[in-house]
């Protein structure tokens, strides 16, 4: 009978040394914004779970091995890609990262603004899609003070567009930008958001395009197109264009008015006043030679 007894003894010894995880359970809470998996040493174990308690049991006694909780967060998310002159959030920075438009290359200033919303994970399809995160994603340790020490981890979801969308999302926003004639043309598109032709509803279903060739899991809700700058000399170059354009509409215009009168006054009276901005312009240190208002030729006319 005592041996028995030993034998029985040594079988539950040996049993709680090599199978420690199994007779013991450690506790973590699951926040009640946050979704979670268990990560075992050989993967996922495929389940997602619910804010409140999970087991995920003792430490092995070989190697330290254990299961880990990845935390995720339930709510959406929001991306700001910035196309500046340079990094602001990184002195050391001095690229031009602005977006570059038409056959011209105009440097533009430009913010994208994007709202991504997590998977449903009630539903096969999002519960495949979170795990997906869970692989794609970028998991750090929690702080000591959170969700229960060194054996949680939380994975920002961000860090999935991070890794697998972000530099092709870029790109596309760059042969956008590129795709216009002019800078003229993207104030233009941007007149028309709401519409199949609006700037921001491009840069929608662009990014669309991206998430669905990447296989990702990420959901895109809305791209927004914001702080839209061109470049100083641009606006200049704009602003000249215009005023030309407006002037020469008004040299038409008067161009008219002048010739709608057989008797010449107009004309004549035209060219005083001309005169009289000319002579305003030079800060009354001028003579003008007056050839053709009836006046002999060569008669010079002083400006007082």
């Amino acid at each position: 009978m005592r041996k028995f007894s030993l034998v029985a003894a040594l079988a539950v010894a040996i049993a709680t040394l090599t199978g420690g995880s199994s007779f013991a359970s450690e506790p973590r809470a699951i926040p009640p914004d946050m979704i979670g998996m268990i990560l075992t040493p050989s993967g996922f174990d495929g389940k997602i779970y619910e804010s409140g308690q999970v087991d995920i049991g003792a430490k092995g006694w070989f190697a330290d091995w254990g299961n880990k909780l990845v935390l995720l967060q339930r709510g959406g998310f929001a991306i700001k890609e910035q196309f500046a002159q340079n990094d602001p959030n990184n002195d050391k920075d001095h690229e031009d990262h602005r977006c570059i438009v038409g056959p011209k290359r105009e440097p533009m200033s430009l913010d994208v603004r994007l709202l991504f919303a997590m998977p449903d994970h009630t539903k096969p399809a999002g519960r495949e899609a979170i795990l997906r995160m869970g692989i794609l994603g970028k998991p750090v340790r929690a702080k000591d003070e959170q969700f229960g020490g060194d054996r949680v981890l939380v994975l920002d979801a961000a860090s999935v567009y991070f890794q697998q969308v972000q530099q092709q999302v870029r790109g596309k926003i760059r042969d956008i930008c590129l795709s216009y004639a002019s800078v003229d043309a993207v104030f233009d598109a941007i007149a028309k958001n709401g519409t199949p032709e609006g700037f921001t509803d491009k840069m929608k279903m662009m990014i669309g395009t991206v998430l669905a060739e990447n296989n990702s899991p990420l959901f895109l809700v809305t791209a927004i197109a914001s702080n839209v700058k061109p470049d100083p000399s641009v606006i200049s170059a704009i602003a000249s264009a215009q005023a030309a354009d407006k002037l020469t509409d008004a040299m038409l215009k008067i161009d008219a008015f002048i010739k709608a009168d057989p008797t010449g006054q107009r004309a004549f009276i035209y060219k005083l006043m001309m005169m009289q901005a000319m002579t305003a312009k030079a800060g009354g240190s001028s003579t003008f030679f007056m050839t053709d208002v009836g006046v002999p030729n060569g008669t010079p006319v002083p400006v007082r």
